[in-house]
């Protein structure tokens, strides 16, 4: 499309309702350190005041349609989304073509949002798990920028002004990084059309260098907590990856569900912990690992025991084909429910679209579900599994912050 955008329109005739969503390809992590936060400060004034429109205007019309539109940035996206009845289709697409295009940043809207993005980052300064999640990128890739938080940095955010917003917006709100995805009774023609209108630009987010692993864990005492927060990563696969789907798995058998290796070991086995599993952050140049528990205070030392001799049983290829029949029985399974409706079809499309370059194909997702052999898994258990170079974050009281022989203590 002209000024470089991508469009993508999944027609299905006679659908009831219709999703549309804008994602600009510039998060977090393509901002400096000095503009820490800008993105997310961007998102909050979104949907606050765009086009002609006021506050009050989309408060009304947000809830009209339904009250299933969002704005929301991640280390990588920015991005607005709509799930609406088909016959407001236009109305959504329009909301979130101006949200993305044609924000007003007013100053004393400005230092509104400001206020609320302060209470969100005591919200999560208040959540030891959050906090645990966030320091175990910063152990692993350092100051590199995908180890930034989302927020940004709170004194960063305290200083941003209109003018800011103004000059970071014109520069990466862009044409050039769109990607805009609908589902439903629509017409490719006629959004074509209306994205063409939107304004100019020829800007481009630069892609990011791979950060570099350090192992560690980061150790934050806090008193007045009863459990240990943990949050530990491996180094894993950026989004690209040919074994991403192997890795999908492993994180499957590893923690992924109620019959994976650790909750049936900590969980239903020892009965050591409430919450327990593994997951996958894969982003373009780089990906993670995780494995994540909190566990009473007095449990922790056989917490680590459990921990680790699930993962060293699985590092050395310890897996049975039944598990990787499993696992991959229950991802495929959630490729057909995670694609049901308009909505979880335009996710599923951007998501592919922004990792692959490509749409989603419930097809071929399967189909590379079933390549993956025991062997893979065991051949990338042994590669991403490896303790010695193991990092992450804990948080809990002093008394539960005794790490097992092998992991390095820093503090957070």
């Amino acid at each position: 499309m002209g000024g470089g955008a991508t469009l993508f329109v999944h027609e299905v005739p006679g659908a009831a309702t219709a999703a549309v969503g804008a994602w600009m390809r510039v998060g977090s992590a393509h901002e400096s350190a000095e503009l820490a936060g800008v993105t997310h400060l961007i998102e909050h004034l979104l949907l606050r005041r765009c086009g002609e429109r006021t506050p009050e205007g989309i408060a009304r019309l947000t809830d009209s349609l339904g009250g299933a539109v969002d704005a929301f940035t991640t280390r990588e996206v920015c991005a607005v989304t709509a799930h609406v009845p088909a016959e407001r289709f236009d109305e959504a697409l329009g909301l979130v073509l101006d949200a993305v295009f044609r924000p007003a940043f007013v100053p004393n809207e400005v230092d509104l949002e400001r206020k609320v993005v302060a209470a969100e980052f005591d919200l999560v300064q208040d959540s030891p798990s959050e906090m645990a999640a966030e320091r175990a990128l910063a152990a692993c890739w350092g100051e590199h920028a995908l180890a930034r938080p989302v927020l940004g940095r709170r004194e960063v955010v305290a200083r941003l002004e209109a003018s800011d917003l103004v000059r970071y917006h014109a520069a990466h709100f862009t044409p050039a990084n769109l990607l805009v995805v609908a589902v439903g009774p629509v017409v490719r023609d006629r959004i074509a059309r209306r994205i063409e209108r939107s304004p100019v630009g020829a800007g481009r987010a630069e892609p990011l260098a791979p950060p570099r692993w350090s192992s560690g864990v980061l150790a934050d005492e806090r008193e007045g907590l009863e459990q240990l927060y943990a949050n530990l990563v491996l180094p894993a696969l950026p989004a690209d990856d040919p074994e991403i789907y192997t890795l999908g798995v492993l994180h499957q058998l590893l923690g992924g569900g109620a019959s994976s290796r650790l909750f049936r070991e900590l969980r239903d086995r020892l009965g050591l912990v409430y919450d327990v599993g593994s997951s996958v952050y894969a982003a373009a140049v780089a990906g993670v690992l995780e494995v994540t528990f909190s566990a009473p205070a007095r449990q922790t030392a056989a917490c680590w025991d459990a921990v680790f001799r699930v993962l060293e049983d699985v590092a050395c290829g310890r897996i049975g084909d039944d598990e990787v029949e499993l696992a991959r029985r229950a991802l495929a399974s959630g490729v057909v429910l995670g694609a049901e409706g308009t909505d979880a079809l335009m996710e599923a499309h951007a998501g592919e679209l922004l990792a692959h370059g490509r749409p989603f194909d419930a097809v071929r997702t399967r189909h590379r579900l079933e390549e993956v052999t025991p062997e893979r898994v065991r051949a990338l258990a042994a590669r991403v599994i490896r303790l010695d170079v193991i990092a992450g974050a804990v948080c809990g009281p002093a008394a539960a912050l005794r790490l097992p022989s092998g992991l390095s203590r820093r503090v957070a």
